[in-house]
């Protein structure tokens, strides 16, 4: 109970950090390659206890982002593919320029959205109902909420298209080149 007690604590702060006016990200030169991969590596343990293999297809590209907080919004997404995925099966991340843009997709093929559901995933403390009676997965409805927060930072736009039990996609669209430094919410 502590450490799901301290879980929720740390996702708060860090929904709370993405709200304030003040907070600032550094946008820096990085290349997307080595972002996706530093997120893979950390769900990796969780993906080898369900035997699920993440393949990745990246074009690599340079764009100016906050490397601590895209690998965060990675991170997030992944561990939820992982989650949502059956034993023994398969998360394909794949990125490709276009035109000023990156678009970055992390396809799984577990339990998917059911269409009710998926105009509320990116709000707060939400969690579809399927989630919600599954008792081998935690959380608290914060992941999403965050990982848009962090898009929006970024000048980008997340979506996803799902279908229940056959898996989702979600498509994140990041521009290539920023301001400099500026508010999360300016």
């Amino acid at each position: 109970e502590v450490d799901r007690l301290q879980s929720l604590s740390e996702s708060l702060l860090t929904l709370a950090q993405y709200g304030q006016p003040q907070s600032q990200i550094t946008f820096e030169k990085n290349g997307i390659t080595e972002i996706i991969k530093k997120s893979v590596q950390k769900v990796q343990p969780l993906a080898k206890q369900k035997q699920i293999e993440i393949k990745t297809d990246i074009e690599e590209v340079e764009l100016q982002a906050d490397t601590t907080s895209l690998t965060d919004l990675f991170v997030i997404l992944l561990d939820n593919a992982v989650k949502y995925s059956a034993k023994k099966s398969e998360i394909e991340v794949g990125s490709k320029k276009t035109d000023g843009h990156v678009k970055i997709s992390i396809i799984d093929h577990g339990e998917g959205i059911s269409e009710k559901d998926l105009p509320y995933i990116f709000d707060r403390f939400y969690r579809a109902d399927s989630a919600r009676t599954k008792r081998n997965v935690g959380g608290y409805g914060l992941g999403l909420s965050i990982a848009k927060k962090i898009v929006v930072a970024h000048n980008g736009a997340i979506s996803v298209i799902s279908k229940e039990k056959e898996g989702s996609i979600f498509e994140i669209t990041l521009p290539l080149k920023q301001k400099v430094s500026r508010s999360v919410f300016s």
